[in-house]
């Protein structure tokens, strides 16, 4: 208990004279527009709770990182903005948190647009880098019904090094994506990685105006657009989950190069995360959970060098609500390319890698060389179809609209069980067996004892080193997209996690974690409060992977220790409090 005071004592001390410069509460507009213009490094605005209507938030500021400008609730939850509220950032290190946008009013337009809520950029275009929008919640925040075929992006990305994380975006209506990495500027110095995060977010309830798909820009998040496709974004987007979600064929629309999709849950959807444009993207454990909603799939593929390995796909179904059964769905959808494609168009599949996943009650598991408009002609090149599992597929396991199979493609290692098999049995290690594969587990189907999936795989990839849970694959490492026996923890996220573990008040299940539940485990952090370039961490079993946060719940350092006692480097790391995660335990340790 005495550990515990202290501790808390340290935190109270390091708010005191670390977080307290700078600070105002502001009751109203124009001691908010006030304190913005006064505004420099380590400036922190909080905003009184209460109901805040019409407000213009149009900041240009450059903080730094271990003192950025901060505007953010006093209370979360308990500051609402209202009417016709809007938030435009320029500069850099700009931290927004804590509000929730509701019962919008006269919403002007332009005939084509409406403003977006936030956007990464103020009023002069001058563009936000290294900022922050976290732990906000935007319910049903729509124009009205006459409003709705105009494009209403919700937040609009621009700058580089941005974050938008722990927040609920609920309701959405109408046309325009919630979250648009634009960068629709053509020009080399907007094509230029922006290395945006988007994380621990929650999107749910989206509708369409008519049917799904009937309408374009209705994603959930899209990165890049056709005219800078070809040019790398660097973006990563993991850990959020989406559910309820109806809007149009992509829930992610990738048109950028390089990004990486990872961690993330998909629940009671239409629609698939789409590569639409852009190369040398990854996608990678994913849980993807379709209900058997008509209309839903799990990855589509256009363009060269991407890697799909490690996720979860069950319940997809590629019916069409107006009949018939859409090509853009299935488990994996890889589309064939057009000749000569416009940047717009559809570029050839080439050199994709598509390994370890694993499919269960999916209508079509592959379907490959895909043709939506019945002139993409180029079948896919060099592709790798290996080690993934597929069970109780109704249609085929594999479903060929053209064979890209020959000297440059290959099927190697697959195993399917109760459904039909459009591969030779025992050729290249494909097989189809009777059971035993998979078993129903509590939170999704699992590899069995004996599984024929064990030690299965076939071929080396260097990624491949963890499975879907987070577990060590071995060296002799088995089909599908989970490691038997790896006892990895990283499981699907449900609606029970939303508030705590993602989505809007999440960061609040990091701040009231108990003190040094660590002791449970018997595993010491020494020395607390620490002056020093590195920690101390000492356990009675092998400690495994270190994962360290600050006070927004962002991941600072992660590191793998596989002995007892190890050490962590903090010389990086700015003053101030964090939570280290260990064994499944937390504790909080300050750098002073």
């Amino acid at each position: 208990m005495k550990k515990k005071y202290l501790n808390l004592f340290n935190l109270v001390l390091w708010i005191f004279f670390f977080g307290s410069a700078y600070a105002q509460t502001v009751n109203n507009n124009t001691e908010l527009q006030n304190a913005i213009a006064n505004a420099s490094a380590g400036t922190t605005i909080t905003l009184s709770n209460g109901t805040w209507t019409n407000v213009d938030i149009d900041i240009n500021k450059n903080g730094t990182q271990s003192n950025p400008i901060t505007i953010k609730a006093q209370t979360v939850g308990s500051v609402f903005f209202e009417g016709n509220s809007h938030v435009k950032m320029g500069g850099s290190y700009i931290v927004f948190e804590g509000v929730v946008f509701q019962n919008p009013s006269n919403l002007p337009d332009d005939g084509d647009d409406l403003d977006p809520i936030l956007q990464f950029r103020d009023s002069n275009k001058d563009e936000c880098d290294h900022c922050t929008i976290t732990n906000i919640k935007i319910d049903s925040y729509n124009g009205t019904s006459s409003q709705e075929t105009l494009t209403f992006k919700w937040i609009l990305v621009y700058g580089q090094y941005n974050e938008i994380s722990y927040s609920s975006f609920i309701g959405k209506h109408g046309i325009g994506s919630i979250i648009n990495d634009n960068r629709n500027s053509t020009s080399t110095e907007f094509a230029e990685p922006d290395f945006t995060k988007i994380h621990h977010n929650y999107f749910a309830d989206r509708t369409p105006i008519r049917e799904v798909n009937q309408d374009n820009d209705q994603d959930a998040i899209r990165i890049g657009n056709s005219s800078t496709s070809l040019h790398p974004s660097n973006t990563e987007v993991y850990d959020n989950f989406f559910y309820n979600w109806s809007g149009e064929v992509e829930i992610i629309s990738n048109k950028s190069g390089e990004n990486k999709y990872y961690n993330n849950t998909f629940k009671n959807y239409q629609g698939t995360l789409t590569l639409r444009h852009g190369d040398n993207c990854e996608v990678y454990n994913n849980y993807f959970f379709a209900d058997n909603r008509q209309f839903s799939g799990g990855v589509r593929v256009i363009g060269e060098g991407h890697k799909i390995y490690n996720n979860y796909i069950e319940g997809v179904n590629s019916e069409k609500p107006t009949g018939g059964t859409t090509k853009t769905a299935g488990a994996i959808n890889v589309s064939n390319g057009r000749p000569n494609s416009a940047l717009n168009g559809y570029y050839q599949v080439i050199d994709a890698t598509i390994v370890n996943n694993t499919f269960v009650n999916c209508d079509y598991g592959f379907r490959i060389g895909t043709n939506v408009g019945n002139d993409l002609t180029l079948a896919p090149e060099n592709l790798v179809i290996a080690n993934n599992i597929m069970i109780n597929t109704s249609e085929n396991a594999v479903d060929e609209q053209t064979n890209p199979i020959g000297a440059t493609s290959k099927y190697e290692g697959n195993i399917t069980q109760n459904g039909s098999w459009d591969l030779t049995n025992g050729v290249d290690n494909n097989q189809t067996v009777s059971s035993g594969l998979l078993i129903s587990g509590t939170d999704f189907y699992r590899l069995a004892t004996g599984s024929p999936a064990i030690n299965a795989g076939i071929g080396t990839y260097s990624f491949l080193d963890k499975d879907i849970l987070d577990g060590n694959r071995s060296s002799n490492y088995d089909a599908g997209a989970e490691e038997f026996g790896a006892n990895g923890t990283r499981l699907p996220y449900t609606i029970d996690d939303v508030g705590k573990k993602v989505g809007f008040a999440a960061p609040e299940f990091i701040l009231n974690i108990e003190e040094n539940t660590f002791t449970s485990k018997g595993i010491i952090m020494y020395p607390i409060p620490s002056k020093n370039q590195h920690i101390t961490i000492q356990s009675n079993d092998i400690i495994g992977t270190i994962e360290v946060r600050d006070l927004r719940g962002r991941v600072v350092l992660k590191k793998q220790i596989d002995s007892k006692l190890g050490q962590i480097e903090t010389d990086n790391l700015s003053s101030g409090t964090y939570i280290a995660k260990v064994q499944g335990v937390y504790g909080r340790f300050v750098i002073q």
